[in-house]
């Protein structure tokens, strides 16, 4: 397996061959756009093979180190912090008066 470089001029003209070409030789084809690499194509199952890889990368690593899954729901997260310092309060009122106060 080699890695091989190509504008996107080229990859536009000849993006069956270069398909081909990732399917049966499993090359890496770096595209460039003015000189510049802007992306990678690799196969689908050595891409697939790659995430899989991380993903027990950072469920061994996590195991080791202690460090608890990732929040998947940022949104929830925040919105349950401090949830009891906001029991009771009219929310609405609390910002309008936020905003009055910096509108003076």
């Amino acid at each position: 397996m080699s890695t091989k470089i190509m504008p996107i001029s080229d990859l536009r003209r000849k993006a069956s061959r270069v398909l081909e070409m990732l399917q049966e030789e499993g090359d890496d084809v770096y595209i460039t756009h003015y000189g510049r690499p802007v992306a990678v194509l690799v196969d689908y199952e050595r891409y697939e093979d790659l995430l899989a890889r991380v993903a027990s990368l950072t469920h061994r690593l996590r195991q080791k180190t202690g460090v608890a899954e990732p929040i998947a729901d940022h949104t929830a997260h925040l919105a349950g912090l401090y949830r009891e310092v906001w029991d009771g309060v009219d929310t609405d009122a609390y910002l309008r008066e936020e905003r009055d106060a910096w509108e003076d």
